[in-house]
């Protein structure tokens, strides 16, 4: 059985958060993800495919000059000022969170490859297969799906719902973080979208899998 991937067309929309409406779409493994982002406003994205290099002056070298990001360091954030092109110009390996500050409205289109998964003939993602986020315990790490599906923590696609209890997630809406706490499931049960970061603490060292249904 082959499928489509969930690259097909989704749309999705929160209110007032720049980092939350993102399009995603494709024919067959190498996929698109845009995300619009709002002049002068921190907005928390993720890299949401594999485009070979992994850097940002591949992922938001569209972005116009001035504008900056942020990177999660685990104690704090290395900066990158974006000029001619980003300096410097720092990894983002996919699945990774990485805030982003354009100096004017703009969308930024990820390219490239669902992590983890090679061209099977005749261009499509099969059923079954995996990517896997490996996230320390007891710490808090910046992260985003690997496979850019659009659900809530609680949803069997994202898979959060595997981690063990007491971990805790930290989503960005805007001018702060909403918590969910993980008991027997996420509550509350946040949305996730395509190329969101968020901040993941495991109450434990676990591993974070996500399956092309």
């Amino acid at each position: 059985m082959r499928t489509k991937t969930l690259l097909l067309t989704a749309v999705v929309a929160a209110a007032g958060l720049a980092s939350s409406m993102a399009q995603v779409y494709s024919v067959n493994v190498v996929g698109y993800v845009s995300t619009p982002l709002v002049a002068g406003q921190n907005a928390l994205v993720s890299n949401p495919l594999n485009n070979g290099t992994n850097t940002l002056n591949d992922l938001v070298g569209s972005l116009p000059a001035k504008s900056s990001a942020q990177l999660w360091n685990g104690a704090g954030y290395t900066p990158s000022l974006k000029g001619a092109s980003w300096s410097p110009n720092l990894a983002v390996p996919v699945g990774t969170g990485f805030f982003i500050k354009s100096t004017s409205t703009i969308t930024n289109t990820f390219v490239g490859q669902v992590a983890g998964f090679t061209n099977p003939a005749p261009g499509y993602i099969t059923s079954g297969q995996t990517t896997t986020n490996h996230v320390a315990g007891a710490i808090n790490v910046l992260v985003g799906e690997a496979i850019p599906f659009t659900g809530t923590l609680n949803d069997t696609n994202v898979n959060l719902g595997t981690l063990p209890a007491k971990s805790s997630i930290q989503v960005w809406n805007g001018a702060g973080y909403t918590p969910s706490l993980k008991g027997a499931t996420w509550s509350p049960n946040l949305p996730i979208n395509p190329a969101q970061g968020f901040f993941l603490k495991p109450s434990s060292a676990s591993v974070w899998v996500q399956t092309m249904p």
